[in-house]
């Protein structure tokens, strides 16, 4: 289920409307800081939403994007770190969302701006095991989201966002799903999100980011590989795309394919600016089976070592802790049997 809540957060992460009339920041300024944080040019980005934040203080955009930047980090480097910084954009969004529509009930992107804003919100919430009030937030997403589709059905990133909520709360429920009260949506989900990748300006690059990780859900690891690849085409050596790429190869045990983008995330993963060594430690964890896979025992006894070794820091220790028991396990169950191949 944390593997669920994850994919629904990246997916999340990356939506971004048309910019409503009015005094506003500029289209093709808002691109531009989406496409930074989809490349991991995190400061740019901060620093172009914190102008614009400047330059429209009354406006929902600037503080929705850069909130926005903040949680990407934070999955993107597996850490809170940015934790009240991502709380306080998005409360401010709401707030200046709520304040437009009080003026203006049915305009349909401070609509917008207040569904996306409480869904990111829930987001978090789960990440944070704070299960009842990200139930509420998404629930009062849904009471902007719903009636802005039924006011305009073709507003590309409410059909995202609204898509991405059915997928996942049937992907969870499936086994209720003979019940009146959890039908199984997951078709009508991934509709609107394939929709949203022909259709959006934006938010492609969060249709195809979900898309991927859907159908690795499903197991449908072609499609996957299709959406995570146009992905890669837009944003080379975009993280948000090679995860999927790699998984997806991985669960259909095409091993070299996976070995080798684990090993063009582990490089990336290194030079980044952010690394608290948990992120490193899966990678090579991964990248261990798929050489064992392969035969290379000799490399796979490099690999588990380094997991074994990884260096991670104090908040994802315990979450790192099954991996490395495993790893030096291997390793000791196959130490004689490295010892004798090695004299």
């Amino acid at each position: 289920m944390k593997h669920a809540i994850r994919i629904l957060i990246s997916s999340l992460l990356l939506l971004a409307s048309n910019p409503p009339l009015g005094a506003q920041p500029a289209l093709a300024d808002l691109q531009r800081g989406v496409d930074w944080g989809v490349d991991h040019h995190y400061d740019q980005a901060l620093a172009l939403f914190t102008r614009l934040d400047q330059d429209h203080p009354h406006h929902p955009a600037p503080t929705f994007y850069r909130a926005a930047i903040y949680q990407s980090m934070m999955l993107d480097y597996e850490t809170v770190t940015w934790r009240p910084l991502f709380y306080q954009d998005i409360e401010q969004t709401i707030h200046r969302a709520r304040q437009l529509l009080s003026h203006q009930p049915q305009d349909p992107q401070a609509q917008f701006y207040a569904g996306a804003a409480c869904a990111y919100k829930s987001a978090q919430l789960v990440r944070d095991g704070k299960y009842w009030p990200a139930w509420r937030a998404i629930d009062t997403a849904l009471d902007y989201l719903n009636p802005l589709l039924r006011q305009d059905s073709s507003h590309c990133d409410a059909l995202l966002g609204v898509g991405t909520y059915q997928y996942w709360r049937s992907y969870l429920t499936k086994s209720l799903s003979w019940l009146p009260f959890f039908p199984d949506r997951r078709r009508e989900g991934i509709e609107k999100i394939v929709r949203v990748s022909e259709c959006g300006q934006l938010s492609q690059s969060s249709a195809w980011s979900n898309l991927a990780w859907i159908y690795i859900r499903e197991k449908n690891y072609a499609q996957a590989i299709a959406y995570a690849e146009k992905g890669l085409t837009a944003f080379p050596g975009s993280r948000f795309f090679l995860w999927p790429l790699a998984e997806a190869h991985f669960l259909d045990h095409n091993w070299a394919a996976a070995f080798s983008i684990y090993d063009t995330l582990l490089i990336s993963t290194r030079a980044a600016e952010h690394n608290n060594g948990y992120n490193e430690l899966v990678i090579l964890w991964k990248m261990a089976q798929c050489a064992e896979q392969m035969g290379d025992l000799q490399g796979a006894e490099t690999l588990y070592r380094e997991t074994a070794e990884c260096r991670v820091d104090a908040e994802m220790a315990k979450r790192a802790e099954n991996k490395k028991q495993a790893a030096a396990k291997w390793l000791a169950r196959h130490a004689g049997e490295m010892a004798e191949s090695g004299s």
